[in-house]
């Protein structure tokens, strides 16, 4: 690893990865980042090649899990159950930051996870006027799975993301964020939880044909913002 990659990376961030959000916190070394963000990326895209996340969320969230623990995550929880809501009006990204804050909190013993989602998503709703975030919101407005993830290492040097991913209907309104700021209403909804922890010395091996395999993808659908 060069000298540059092992710095620690000094903001959170809030990636949008093909349709999903991704926070990663601040503290993270920048090779981490870059290895985290290129799995995230890679793995939704084989599980978008399967699958249709509105009509197969089950099997499109297993196989994104699946891909991520093959090229070097190791996968201590993970759940796909049928939740309700039994609030009047809670929308899909108020779920998914509360989960992520849930697991967080009994994982590590603090709040930083959930603190980083909201972050992530309210960075995002307020971007109004940047172009590509207009036309990501456009291209990816069909998806029936909303998926948010919230990243951070920790003082130990592990790296360590709790992934939720809720099927949902596509959005109605084109201010909506991937349909994160739909409401359940009482609705029956599919969630799936995941915690995942990187083995940096599986990923090791499988860095190359990652990045080999996304290729100029790696930049495409990935938008990055400072929060």
């Amino acid at each position: 690893m060069s000298e540059a990659m092992q710095i620690a990376t000094t903001n959170d961030a809030a990636i949008l990865v093909e349709g999903n959000l991704l926070a990663c916190g601040a503290g993270m070394s920048a090779q981490n980042r870059h290895d985290v963000k290129n799995a995230f990326h890679f793995a939704t895209l084989v599980a978008d090649s399967k699958f249709d996340a509105e009509k197969q969320s089950r099997e499109w969230y297993n196989q994104f899990i699946d891909v991520m623990r093959d090229i070097g995550f190791t996968i201590p929880r993970r759940s796909f159950e049928l939740n309700t809501s039994a609030e009047l009006s809670v929308t899909v990204g108020a779920v998914a930051i509360r989960t992520i804050g849930a697991v967080g909190n009994a994982l590590l013993g603090g709040t930083k996870l959930g603190e980083l989602a909201k972050s992530a998503f309210d960075a995002l709703v307020t971007v109004k006027s940047d172009a590509k975030i207009i036309d990501h919101k456009r291209s990816n407005k069909a998806r029936g799975m909303v998926g948010m993830a919230a990243c951070i290492e920790t003082a130990n040097n592990d790296v360590v993301m709790v992934v939720n991913c809720i099927q949902a209907s596509a959005p109605q309104l084109d201010s909506d964020i991937l349909g994160i700021q739909w409401k359940l209403d009482k609705t029956q909804y599919y969630a799936g939880t995941a915690v995942l922890i990187l083995n940096n010395v599986v990923y090791d091996h499988a860095r190359a044909s990652v990045e080999n395999k996304l290729g100029v993808r790696t930049v495409e659908n990935v938008l990055q913002y400072d929060i």
